[in-house]
């Protein structure tokens, strides 16, 4: 910093020469903002011109007392300091103030400074204008620097600007003094460049983090601005909508759509949870673990309740993990789905029951004890039939109309699904037939059950429009695992046995057991061989339906 003391001993250079190293090192990390590199490496370039022009001056005083000529030296001297100066005024314009275009003005005013070099050196020397061109190419280079870094005080995060204004605003004021007096600097205040250099390295760093702190708040600004705009995007949509902390649960941001649907109360959303909307725990946990493995979960069925009703409706839910606020959060969207599932549960309860008794369909029965039936013989555990009929039916149809006789089936299907197990399977197997299917049950407790239920029956009502009392009873036929495996072939002599029950006499129970196969086989055979299309084989389709005969 135009202090020739600095080379007066090695011990001087030497911290001279480390401080600029730790002036470098600052460079390095402060140019990690690339809106500042440029500028910083050109501040860099001017110092480091500038103190090899120091180091020329020192030659050319050596030189001057051996006698020599110093021409050459000044000559490399002044085109330091006048490249130095140049580089300091690019470090202004392209880092400080703006990034200001004046490369043509600075460009003109080297070639300037080139020409009265050579004219103050060689055709007019003039130690006078030497002199006093050693502190002005400095000074204006100082000075342009120390304005720029003024420049930029204004702006809220600027203390390490502040810094540098204030350190190149003191070099100005030195070399305007140097100008001012023509004098050396004293040997005592060789220090004033290593200080300097520490000092503007760590100036620079202050820069550095007045950018990141600048570029913080700047992000800041666009995430609140992001986030305002995703609320105001979320506040229009007609889906319900929910952002929830992913830690905790907790709601964020529930737009009105979702404070409707789900009872919120809007302006105390902090003590509300997402997962205590959930009716189902396990249904939860299946949607986390989707999200943790695709982060993205799209079209997820959930069944949820609201803190003022007690009765679940199902929803259709989108979810996807994303950044909000500095917190990990989920994004949830909703549609109320109640009536489609609704409308779903109607169809396959039309699809599976009967549509006057409410309870299974023959179709139902068939395909559900088959596969009953295939884990009941892995674990060898036994398993029964029961077929019932009405006895007598025709004549209830006959007497009191068809009205009451669809009562005395409805009322003979709720008895009968009341009394049995809830993992027995009951079902109407076509007009006054009715079949259920009991696992874990042998013929002896399937005979016990079907007796207690016929009793049951018996005792059943049924009150016309006039007030008459309608009683009925059923006849039972039992058959069990010892007999077949296979479900048809146990519907066939269950009712087979209800049959044989009916010719004993109705309302009582008969069991199918294995001495009866042989005279069932018998009569099966014959009616194989009777007249008939094989469609009506039960063994072919378990319902007839025209659709179901093939085309020629």
């Amino acid at each position: 910093m135009g202090n020739l003391a600095i080379f007066s001993s090695s011990g001087h250079f030497g911290i001279t020469l480390s401080a600029f190293a730790l002036f470098l090192a600052c460079c390095f990390f402060a140019a990690e903002n690339p809106r500042i590199r440029r500028g910083i490496w050109y501040l860099a370039a001017g110092l480091l011109a500038e103190l090899f022009a120091n180091l020329a001056e020192t030659r050319a005083a050596n030189v001057f007392a051996g006698g020599g000529n110093i021409n050459f030296y000044i000559l490399v001297e002044l085109t330091l300091l006048l490249a130095s100066m140049g580089l300091l005024a690019l470090a202004g314009s392209r880092m400080l103030a703006g990034n200001i275009s004046d490369t043509p003005v600075i460009a003109g005013i080297f070639g300037l400074g080139i020409f009265a070099i050579i004219f103050s050196v060689y055709i007019i020397p003039d130690g006078a204008v030497v002199n006093n061109m050693r502190s002005i190419f400095p000074l204006a280079g100082f000075t342009y620097v120390a304005i720029s870094f003024w420049s930029q005080v204004r702006s809220k995060d600027a203390f390490g600007y502040l810094c540098s204004a204030v350190l190149t605003t003191v070099a100005s004021i030195y070399w305007a003094w140097k100008l001012a007096h023509g004098e050396p600097t004293p040997e005592s205040l060789w220090y004033l460049g290593a200080v300097f250099y520490a000092l503007l390295g760590t100036s620079l760093l202050l820069i550095r983090g007045d950018n990141l702190k600048a570029d913080l708040r700047k992000k800041d600004e666009t995430i609140e601005k992001c986030n305002n705009k995703i609320e105001e995007i979320i506040k229009l949509s007609p889906f319900p909508i929910i952002i929830s902390r992913l830690s905790d649960d907790k709601i964020l941001l529930a737009n009105n759509n979702a404070v409707k649907l789900f009872g919120i109360v809007a302006h105390e959303l902090e003590r509300y949870h997402l997962k205590d909307f959930f009716a189902d725990a396990e249904n939860r946990k299946t949607l986390n673990e989707r999200l943790e493995q695709e982060k993205v979960v799209q079209e997820f069925e959930i069944l949820v309740k609201t803190p003022n009703s007690d009765t679940p409706f199902w929803l259709l839910a989108s979810a996807n993990i994303i950044d909000y606020n500095y917190d990990v959060a989920l994004y949830s969207a909703f549609q109320d789905i109640t009536s489609r599932k609704n409308r779903e549960v109607l169809l396959k309860n039309q699809a599976i029951r009967d549509p006057l008794t409410s309870i299974f369909n023959r179709r139902y029965f068939e395909e559900e004890v088959y596969k009953q039936i295939l884990n009941l013989q892995r674990e060898n555990r036994p398993y029964s039939v029961l077929m019932m009929d009405a006895d007598h039916f025709k004549n209830v149809n006959d007497t009191y109309g068809h009205k009451i006789g669809d009562k005395v089936l409805i009322e003979l299907a709720s008895t009968a699904e009341r009394a049995l197990r809830d993992n027995d399977i009951v079902a109407r197997y076509g007009g006054e037939e009715f079949v259920a299917f009991l696992p874990d049950t042998d013929a002896e407790t399937a005979y016990k059950v079907a007796d207690r239920l016929r009793e049951t029956i018996s005792e059943i009502i049924v009150h016309t429009e006039d007030n008459q009392n309608v009683k009925f009873t059923v006849s039972i036929g039992v058959s069990s695992d010892a007999v077949s495996e296979n479900v048809d072939m146990l519907i066939k002599t269950a009712d087979e046995a209800m049959y044989q029950a009916k010719q004993g006499g109705r309302n009582r129970v008969r069991i199918f057991t294995k001495n009866d196969l042989a005279s069932f086989s018998d009569t099966e055979r014959k009616e194989e061989s009777a007249n008939h299309h094989p469609i009506f084989d039960k063994e072919e389709a378990s319902e007839i339906s025209l659709l179901d005969i093939p085309e020629n």
